[in-house]
């Protein structure tokens, strides 16, 4: 069976090669499998591989933070630094005091995540 040749949407150029490719989010980029025209440089990255990379992308919090909450302050408790979880989160996630968490460096930020 004969591999069909992908045509360039660009130039018409029929022969665009597989290539891999980097898509770029908010804070970070991903390396995805696409096709490159050797005349005109213009990359092409099929549906499903798009959706893959979207959904790492999420997964690894590359989208960056929507609407994130201003103004809050680190305050000490004891010997601990500690932060309050505004009301609108602790009823969206369901916290109750000593739910259990995860918690990690992502680059210079923290991240925290209920335990499940």
């Amino acid at each position: 069976m004969k591999k069909e040749k992908i045509r360039c949407h660009q130039c018409s150029d029929d022969e665009m090669k597989p290539d891999i490719l980097y898509t770029h989010f908010p804070e970070g980029k991903l390396p995805v499998r696409g096709f490159r025209c050797e005349k005109c440089g213009y990359e092409l990255i099929p549906l499903e591989e798009a959706k893959r990379a979207q959904d790492e992308a999420e997964r690894l919090g590359l989208y960056g933070v929507a609407n994130p909450l201003t103004g809050h302050r680190i305050t000490k408790s004891g010997n601990n630094l500690s932060i309050y979880i505004p009301k609108e989160y602790e009823r969206k996630l369901n916290l109750k005091p000593r739910t259990a968490i995860k918690i990690w460096l992502q680059g210079n930020k923290i991240c925290i995540e209920p335990e499940t």
